[in-house]
């Protein structure tokens, strides 16, 4: 009885500590410094023009930035090894931008993200 609690205790410190490592998030230094655009756009159809003109700036500590000429909007961003979470709160047009999207590929000129619930088919690409 005693193995076998000392099994099932192991089995849920180790999966514990596995799922921790992927959660924990320090958004210290800029995702990749530089000004984005949303090169491609997916919500059930293509929306990729509802974006045109804005760049978006993913700065230290977590700060998120779009401008589109004297438009300015602020939101937030984080990084796990999985997911990349944008969050622009209300804004209008930004705001569709908002999830915790799944880590296709995360390269230094193009970052291609998908929605991580299988039941949706939105992507997000964005390049330099």
């Amino acid at each position: 009885m005693k193995k076998i609690f000392i099994a099932a205790l192991l089995t849920v410190l180790f999966t514990a500590c596995e799922r921790s490592s992927d959660d924990i998030v320090s958004p210290n230094t800029p995702a990749t410094p530089g000004d984005w655009k949303v090169s491609y756009f997916w919500d059930k159809k293509d929306e990729t023009s509802n974006f045109s003109g804005w760049t978006i700036r993913f700065n230290a500590g977590g700060k998120a930035e779009a401008i589109n000429g004297s438009n300015t909007a602020t939101g937030t961003w984080s990084k796990t090894s999985t997911k990349f979470i944008i969050d622009f709160g209300t804004h209008a047009i930004l705001s569709e931008l908002n999830d915790d999207w799944q880590i296709v590929s995360f390269g230094s000129n193009n970052i291609q993200l998908k929605d991580d619930n299988p039941l949706q088919d939105d992507q997000l690409h964005l390049s330099l």
